[in-house]
């Protein structure tokens, strides 16, 4: 270690007494004369008329000398709540005066000016107008609700319930938070401290210092080269400087990252003050390849200190293991090295070498992808060559963690040629596959699809070892089960791709029936082990085949559920079904149409088909998917919000499909929102009746209103009322606020609206819907945006007391799921049952039909170079539907067998035209037949009708009978009277019924 030093100036270490006496007064707590304190707080960032699209805390140095900011965060706390958000703050120091912007998080990017990140940046999500921010002595989120001894400084704002003196004012999403007299004032007293009317102003570490009073030090100003590049055997040296204003530059150290070889000399200090010292870094020829940061530091005569880092590069050539390394970045990162390897493979972005022999460390990888397609080009597999080439920690947009490869490619040598390496073998899960990065390996694992989104677009699949389930479809969120779980699956996945890196010709990996399922597996897959960016966003682990994939058809497509017999109900996701298009046309041929959100109505608010050709090829999958679900009752969801112009195109279409009439729409409740889609409801009059008309709650907490219908069953007489639901959804987290924001926990965003619009269904809509029916039996479908033990659903099955029969009856066979999401499945649709109802639940079963299929092989066009799309009921939606069976309890029941029944001879009153006659009922059971009792006659000839009947059963008049019941061996007779215009025979079937109909 070189060190130059010398005394400071009598002067100078007055001024600096004084200086370090101002520091001493201020309190830990931002007392009067404190040091760094909050200078500005703005959280409006992104929200509707934001003046900046992030928000920011400012710091400010309010003190006379530097102050670090080592170890120290800024923390955000909601107005009410108890828990801290950390945004750790660097190693630096803040001279006197001077200002440091840290930029928090947004509701979105694109609304406000863009605000560039600040000298620190984080995630955290400010409220606009209430809260608590706290400057803390600890980098990690304090841990007790008021902070305690950890906070420094702290600003409570609107209707927090923590603050310093009293609480300061809101600001706006156009005024921030400003400390007075530019963040020199510091009472203790956010009320006075701050005000809120000011525009904002975010001032950052360069920004000019602001003096609060009193002598201030002017800063050591360095002259250092970020870096310098040598090759081994090569010396190379540096010049480095520093002055200061009102001071001496006067030593100089190297204070860590040197090795043997790398020293400073030749050094010059300042002849006085404001003048400049120089000293050069020296790096001698016998410094090892590798890369150092030499950090210096200068001194002056006051005591002052700052200090720069040079980053020195030492070319050389190194074996592939020793570039990787076993820490998580290389050593060399940065460095112009060579190497040498075969050639595994090559894709369409560069090539990857792994050495023949290895070094036998399991901890290092023995391979390294050689970015760039020109070097690629000159190489073939099998190929042992040398590179020259810049070793890069390259870091995917989203990724968490970097993957070590060569770039700048300067030199490509042949060695020779038809060298193999053999497979390294690996499996699934597997937390540290990062030791194989770039290697050739094998999966020894069977691997299953989790996956298919991102087929068509990239040619990707994500595959684990089994099917991996959403931690929230099994676990309550939050809960350690769930945590685990959600580790579990992390160490549990490969991304399969194609090797392209561009949107693929032909879509890869399908099978003859042009699909590849999620539930397919592949066995013994072979690659090299790549790592980057995947679809949806992030990056992963993936492998580059070297030998083409065989895929197995392990989840076979298979017919619609049977279930037990019974009314069966289904919940039916139709993937915003249109009528109107995005091209301004609609389903009837019409020109200039438009669809409706609240008050807008244009061709661009619709969801869904773009043009003609698109909606037949989308009305057709999901009329062939109805037509196999073959339900009594569906409820649909994701359906244009029209009135009932969709839905009674799409009942028209399915009867059409049928052959005759076999559905009806159950006519639209008072409110259907205000959003474009909406639910509805379809059923078959000749299994069941619609008692009265469907209900609907317009509450402003529900968007999408739950609509709900009582019907009856024509089989058994059993009353029971179906509610459809389609909650908020889990994305788009613009404009959240506090418990809707995501917390991490697999619940997403808006997690309290959803709660709360399942309390507003427990505690209003249910009761409503009951009361109307006057019966209990209540069935809930629909798409709740929610797992199976998420809030919302806990809600519903705890204190709603709701059975759900999902758990039920699927949970026991196998994981149940409706829908796929960043390679994890769980249901989202369900089907919860009332206490009085689930004892009659016959059965219930998903359909896989739509989430296991691609993306790409739907009903859009041109979204791929290849069109997959088949006329069936596979990848309709990309929510599988839900079919329950409901055994109801009869409220009738058939005794024709217990009785004799004679028809008379028929007269006909040649007045009035109609036709007489009489049935005689004689009890033959030798028991009772007890009452109600109705005579029903089924299969009347066409045209002729029953005049005295008492009502309908289905298709078939009825007379109720004045007797309570009929003794054994007893008789009665009914009349009948008859209109028969066209003079035909009039046969039927007698039965006899007791009970209700």
């Amino acid at each position: 270690m070189t060190t130059f030093a010398a005394l400071p100036s009598p002067r100078r270490m007055l001024l600096a007494s004084l200086l370090a006496s101002l520091a001493a007064s201020a309190s830990a707590f931002a007392a009067p004369g404190g040091g760094v304190v909050i200078s500005q707080v703005y959280g409006g960032g992104g929200n509707s008329g934001a003046t900046w699209n992030r928000d920011y805390i400012e710091l400010f140095n309010r003190s006379g000398a530097p102050v670090s900011l080592a170890n120290m965060s800024v923390q955000y706390q909601s107005a009410t709540g108890t828990t801290w958000q950390a945004i750790a703050l660097p190693s630096v120091t803040l001279e006197a005066g001077q200002y440091f912007l840290v930029t928090a998080g947004t509701n979105s990017t694109s609304v406000g000016a863009n605000l560039a990140l600040g000298d620190q940046t984080g995630g955290i999500n400010l409220s606009g107008t209430s809260g608590k921010v706290a400057l803390s002595r600890i980098p990690t989120a304090m841990q007790t609700a008021d902070g305690g001894s950890d906070v420094i400084d702290l600003v409570g704002f609107g209707s927090a319930n923590r603050f310093e003196g009293t609480v300061a004012p809101s600001p706006s999403n156009t005024t921030a938070l400003h400390r007075a007299a530019l963040g020199c004032t510091d009472s203790d007293n956010n009320g006075t401290d701050f005000s809120a009317v000011a525009a904002t102003a975010p001032r950052r570490a360069g920004s000019p210092l602001n003096n609060c009073g009193g002598p201030v030090a002017a800063p050591i100003v360095l002259s250092c080269p970020a870096g310098v590049a040598t090759q081994f055997g090569s010396a190379i040296t540096a010049l480095l400087s520093a002055t200061d204003a009102d001071s001496a530059v006067n030593s100089a150290v190297i204070l860590s990252g040197a090795a043997p070889g790398i020293s400073l000399v030749g050094a010059s200090p300042a002849g006085g003050t404001g003048g400049k010292m120089e000293v050069t870094l020296q790096v001698d020829a016998s410094v090892a390849a590798g890369k150092y940061p030499v950090k210096v530091q200068f001194g002056n005569s006051d005591g002052q200190t700052d200090s720069c880092t040079v980053n020195v590069a030492v070319a050389g050539e190194a074996t592939i293991p020793q570039i990787q390394g076993s820490q998580a970045a290389s050593s060399y990162n940065g460095v112009v090295m060579s190497t040498q390897g075969v050639v595994t493979a090559k894709v369409g972005s560069g090539f990857f070498l792994q050495d023949p022999n290895g070094d036998g460390d399991p901890s290092t990888s023995d391979a390294i992808f050689v970015f760039g397609a020109q070097a690629a080009g000159s190489v073939a597999v099998g190929d042992l060559v040398k590179v020259t080439g810049t070793v890069d920690e390259y870091k995917p947009s989203g990724a968490a963690r970097t993957y070590t490869e060569l770039k700048d490619i300067s030199a490509v040598a042949k060695l020779g040629s038809g060298h193999t390496i053999a497979p390294t073998n690996v499996g699934l899960p597997n937390a540290d596959l990062a030791r194989h990065e770039a290697m050739l390996v094998r999966f020894t694992t069977p691997l299953t699809v989790n996956q298919n989104k991102y087929l068509g677009e990239r040619g990707e699949l994500t595959l684990a070892y089994g099917r991996r389930e959403n931690p929230t479809n099994r676990y309550p969120a939050g809960s350690p089960e769930a945590a685990a779980l959600q580790a579990e699956n992390a160490a549990n996945e490969l991304v399969l791709d194609d090797g392209l890196f561009t949107t693929p010709a032909t879509m890869p990996y399908l099978a003859p029936d042009g699909t590849v399922r999620a539930g397919d597996t592949v066995t013994d897959l072979t690659g090299v082990l790549d790592f980057g960016a995947i679809g949806g966003g992030g990056a992963a682990f993936k492998l580059q085949p070297t030998e083409t994939p065989v895929f197995s058809r392990t989840n076979e497509r298979l017919p619609a559920p049977v279930l037990p017999a019974g009314v069966k109900v289904a919940s039916a996701n139709v993937l915003n079904f249109f009528t109107t298009f995005t091209d301004g046309k609609d389903a009837w041929g019409r020109s200039g149409q438009g669809c409706t959100i609240g008050s807008r109505t244009s061709a661009s608010e619709c969801r869904g088909a773009d043009n003609t050709e698109e909606f037949v090829r989308q009305r057709d999958k999901i009329v062939a998917s109805l037509k196999n679900l073959d339900a009594d009752v569906v409820g649909l969801m994701e359906i244009q919000n029209n009135g009932d112009a969709a839905v009674g195109y799409l009942v028209e279409q399915l009867n059409a499909a049928y052959g005759k009439a076999t559905y009806a729409v159950v006519p639209k409740p008072a409110a259907t929102g205000t959003d474009a889609i909406r639910v509805a409801m379809i059923y078959k009059p000749a299994a069941v009746t619609l008692v009265g008309g469907a209900l609907s709650d317009g509450d402003v907490i529900n968007n999408r209103p739950p609509m709900g219908a009582t019907f009856k069953s024509l089989a058994s007489g059993g009353k029971f009322s179906l509610i459809v639901n389609h909650f908020k959804s889990k994305a788009s987290c613009g404009g959240a606020g506090e418990g809707n924001t995501d917390p991490g926990n697999g619940q997403g965003c808006w997690d309290k609206t959803r709660t709360q619009q399942a309390q507003r269904l427990a505690t209003y809509f249910i009761p409503q819907v009951v009361a109307a029916a006057n019966d209990p039996d209540v069935l809930v479908i629909g798409d709740l945006n929610a797992y199976g033990f998420e809030n919302p659903i806990n809600y519903l099955t705890g204190s709603a007391g709701l059975v759900n029969q999902i758990e039920r009856f699927v949970r026991p066979h196998g994981t149940p799921y409706s829908y796929v999401f960043d390679g994890q499945s769980g249901y989202l649709d369900h089907a919860l049952a009332s206490s009085s109802l689930s004892g009659q639940v016959a059965g219930a079963a998903e359909w896989h039909n739509n989430a296991d299929e691609p993306e790409a092989i739907d009903y859009n066009l041109g979204d791929t170079p290849q069109d997959q799309f088949t006329m069936d009921p596979y990848r309709a939606s990309d929510h599988d539907p839900v079919v329950v069976s409901l055994a109801l309890t009869p409220t009738f029941t058939d005794v024709s067998g217990s009785a004799r029944m004679a028809i008379g001879g028929f007269s006909i009153n040649r007045l009035t035209g109609k036709y007489s006659g009489t049935v005689t009922i004689t009890n033959t059971s030798g028991q009772p037949i007890n009452g109600p009792l109705h005579f029903l006659l089924q299969g009347l000839p066409a045209g002729v009708s029953l005049d005295n009947k008492t009502g309908m059963q289905g298709a078939s008049p009825y007379i109720s009978l004045p007797n309570a019941a009929i003794a054994a061996g007893a008789s009665v007779s009914v009349g009948t009277t008859f209109s028969n215009p066209g003079k035909v025979s009039i046969t039927y079937t007698p039965k006899l019924f007791n009970g209700t109909f």
